[in-house]
């Protein structure tokens, strides 16, 4: 069981979690690798992605509710949840 971070509602035993992800942040992933001309370590990028920030979890009532609310509504609703 969990409390619905939209709706406000616990859940009922049993029912799906939802986590909505509402940050994320780019991310470059690298390696140290020894350069063979000069025998110095140097950072190699190897790939380059993104990390979850922040993560809410709803109910199935309180995702119908997230997908039905514009870009403007969840930014102020998860700006009023942060204070």
């Amino acid at each position: 069981m969990f409390i619905c971070q939209i709706t406000g509602k616990v859940s009922k035993p049993g029912e799906k979690l939802n986590k909505v992800t509402v940050q994320t942040r780019d991310r470059v992933y690298i390696q140290r690798q020894k350069d063979s001309e000069t025998g110095e370590w140097v950072d190699v990028e190897i790939g380059r992605g993104w990390e979850i920030v922040k993560q809410i979890y709803v109910s199935d009532d309180g995702f119908k509710i997230w997908n039905s609310m514009s870009d403007n509504e969840r930014s102020n609703f998860l700006d009023n949840m942060n204070s």
